[in-house]
């Protein structure tokens, strides 16, 4: 490029992978989990099929990057394909340039050359807004917190958008190398739970399909249930969950959608089902 960039593909060799790992640990210092390690099972190994993505570099030197993770979706009752966008992040050197525009073009002309017909993507405001110059705001996600786990007793037809996950895909998410979950049998599969971090606090992930022999007896979290994401199947009326106010909220969550095949199409989101298990937050 004219002004010093170049934009390469993602390399998923041990090497790159260090070199990214240490570039998004630098950049988000808190996100220790951005380990080779992590990188390699979330971009390699994936039953979906292995990531999409691109670097940005000024010289030699990472300027900024991001992973595209395939994923299954059934859509307004139709199976589809698509991408995750994950792991974005640009050098404090290197921001306000339109380094995130060029990175999401790219992966944009990628996935739809594979073939894949969407991409969404979670992010703060902050790093929502350059997305929103290429993708659709569909919705806040929501978040609340209580004791025991929500019930779903509000009939969903037909959801917009729902991710599909295979109990080969559920095998692979929950092997992640730098996480543990609980697993546990429910009525319509299982429920997955983690730390949310804080003490006394459990991440409520996924209640849905899935085999029973995936439960494990590692415990997660504590008896107060963080609850994040869209599920209109869910009456919180009378629940013992109640909303998190905004300004106790240190990063709200959107998702974004782009509908790589031309149609302009954006999901309903009073008909989108979308668990916390869907996205990388746990």
């Amino acid at each position: 490029m004219a002004d010093g960039y170049r934009v390469e593909p993602l390399d998923l060799g041990a090497e790159a992978l260090e070199t990214v790992s240490a570039f998004l640990r630098r950049t988000f210092p808190k996100a220790r989990h951005l380990t080779a390690r992590y990188l390699a099972w979330q971009y390699g190994q994936n039953p979906d099929g292995p990531a999409l993505g691109c670097n940005i570099l000024a010289g030699a030197t990472l300027a900024s990057h991001v992973g595209a993770v395939p994923l299954r979706a059934r859509i307004d009752g139709e199976l589809r394909r698509g991408v995750m966008l994950v792991n974005g992040a640009t050098h404090a050197e290197h921001r306000r340039r339109g380094l995130s525009i060029r990175l999401m073009d790219s992966i944009f002309e990628q996935a739809a050359g594979l073939g894949y017909d969407f991409s969404l993507a979670t992010g703060n405001w902050s790093s929502t807004a350059p997305m929103l110059i290429r993708q659709a705001m569909v919705r806040q996600i929501d978040a609340r917190v209580g004791f025991g786990r929500p019930r779903r007793s509000r009939p969903l037809p037909e959801p917009s958008f729902e991710r599909i996950w295979s109990d080969e895909a559920l095998r692979w998410r929950l092997g992640d190398p730098e996480r543990r979950y609980g697993v546990r049998p429910s009525g319509d599969g299982i429920r997955v739970t983690a730390s949310a971090g804080m003490p006394g606090i459990a991440a409520i992930l996924y209640q849905g399909p899935g085999d029973a022999r995936l439960a494990t007896p590692v415990p997660a979290g504590g008896p107060l249930r963080l609850w994040l994401g869209l599920d209109p199947r869910i009456d919180w009326r009378g629940s013992p969950f109640a909303p998190i106010p905004q300004r106790l909220r240190p990063s709200p969550l959107n998702l974004t959608y782009r509908d790589l095949t031309g149609g302009g199409f954006v999901p309903d989101p009073d008909r989108l089902i979308f668990q916390a298990l869907d996205f990388d937050a746990y």
